[in-house]
């Protein structure tokens, strides 16, 4: 094991957030090639009309490529020896992708609500958070914003 250790050593070798996306589309291209290799057999799309599978080689061979694109980054980003690119494209890429983790979505408020032993609830009127008190079982919330109550478990 220590071959391994004095490979590693210097290189990058990280499973970061790219690395991971990367895997997740190398994945998920790798489930639509089969997909559409069964609808494509056991179909018989595009052989009726004359093209004797072209279309379908082509769209296997372009798959496929962008699958082995997917490895070839994958496996040059893990072991490159240049760690302070790679440390930054990754923190370019968390960065991008901050706005679909936006930490002020209502899902991630309640769960800091819930850790402070608290409950949000959305009124159903006018749409404002209201927090209540959890563990109190069914009560009737009264919105402070249009004075609509509320029946809700908490």
């Amino acid at each position: 094991m220590n071959w391994l250790r004095r490979f590693m050593y210097g290189r990058y070798g990280q499973l970061d957030r790219l690395n991971i996306a990367v895997f997740i589309v190398y994945l998920a291209l790798a489930f639509i090639r089969v997909i559409l290799s069964l609808v494509f057999r056991i179909g018989g799309f595009l052989t009726p009309i004359g093209t004797s599978g072209i279309v379908s080689r082509m769209v296997f061979s372009v798959m496929f490529g962008l699958e082995m694109a997917c490895v070839i980054v994958f496996v040059l980003r893990f072991f490159s020896t240049n760690i302070a690119k790679r440390t930054e494209e990754n923190q370019r890429f968390t960065e991008w992708t901050y706005r679909f983790r936006d930490p002020n979505s209502f899902r991630n408020k309640r769960k800091q609500a819930r850790r402070e032993g608290k409950e949000l609830f959305k009124c159903p009127v006018c749409k404002k958070t209201i927090r209540v008190p959890r563990g109190k079982g069914k009560i009737e919330i009264t919105c402070p914003n249009c004075k609509e109550k509320f029946v809700r478990r908490t």
